[in-house]
């Protein structure tokens, strides 16, 4: 008995050994190493939210009597002043009147016509016809909705609330039309909401913006991007992010020296998804190295060792 526990010892401490020597393997690190020249140029740290332009003002005009449409004076889309006659319509009674005189010939329709006038609906200010739902002869009541008008439109945005504190009022951002993804416009922040708003769980905040410009394009309800310019920087030296480890204000690069890599200290800026601005410690041009992992190998022995997967042919 006592044979065969020295005998099963003797043999997992062979095998112990055997695997150590032959079959374990020690992870190896392998890296290669990159540079890039300091380069000068623009430098923009934004926020980004999406938005929805809607109107500033929108004003719903509904008729003050009930009764039919006999013509249409606005089209959706144009632009009416305050006071402008948007539609002419006659009351229940009227339309009654003329349609029996209608019945009697034109001239019976024409006196009463002269002597009862139809009603105006008028524009009660100056801005975009967005929305026509009515059609000549329609009958309508008081609660029907005619013409939907704005005066002016805008972006509203959704900033989470991390990225609120980094808003003010005035803050220039640059919005794009996701249907019309062309140049960028300029707008400015007017408002932020003081309510949050829960979509997927995210706390939001409303913050509206007012256009320097209104493309003929925009219409309301249109997707939009909308970039908050944070900081704004022109004709700075500049480095991939990838380049420089961050260490508060400062940053930590690898420079060349007498045939070797060695850390150097240099006063860096902002930075935005791809590059960092550099404030002093280099100029334009400089050469910036890094050591990128290649990949994790290990090593084994040549033969295969005691323990190692046979390998499967190739089929």
């Amino acid at each position: 008995m006592k044979i065969k526990l020295y005998v099963s010892f003797f043999v997992i401490i062979v095998f112990g050994v055997l695997y150590f020597t032959f079959g374990s393997g020690k992870s190896k690190q392998e890296f290669k190493i990159e540079s890039t020249s300091v380069t000068r140029g623009d430098l923009i740290v934004t926020v980004r939210a999406t938005g929805t332009a809607i109107p500033k003002n929108r004003l719903e005009v509904k008729p003050p009597i009930a009764g039919r449409i006999e013509s249409i004076l606005a089209e959706e889309g144009e632009h009416v002043g305050k006071g402008k006659i948007l539609v002419w319509m006659s009351s229940t009674e009227r339309a009654a009147l003329l349609d029996a005189a209608r019945a009697k010939g034109n001239d019976e329709l024409k006196k009463w016509e002269d002597f009862y006038k139809p009603t105006p609906i008028i524009s009660p200010l100056r801005g975009l016809v967005i929305a026509s739902n009515i059609s000549t002869g329609q009958t309508v009541t008081q609660q029907d909705i005619l013409f939907v008008l704005s005066d002016n439109l805008m972006v509203q945005a959704k900033v989470d609330e991390t990225d609120l504190s980094k808003i003010k009022i005035g803050q220039i951002a640059n919005i794009v039309v996701d249907s019309f993804s062309n140049e960028p416009i300029r707008a400015k922040v007017k408002h932020i909401g003081y309510e949050a708003v829960i979509e997927n769980n995210v706390t939001m905040y409303n913050v509206d913006l007012e256009l320097f410009s209104i493309p003929e394009f925009l219409r309301s309800g249109m997707s939009i991007t909308v970039d908050f310019i944070i900081s704004e920087e022109k004709d700075v030296l500049l480095i991939p992010n990838d380049f420089v480890k961050r260490n508060n204000k400062k940053g930590i690069i690898l420079l060349k020296t007498d045939g070797s890599l060695q850390e150097s200290n240099v006063a860096i800026g902002h930075s935005d998804d791809q590059n960092t601005s550099i404030l002093s410690g280099l100029v334009e041009g400089d050469l910036v190295y890094r050591k990128k992992k290649i990949k994790e190998t290990k090593k084994s022995n040549a033969n295969g060792g005691p323990f190692s997967s046979p390998k499967v042919p190739k089929r």
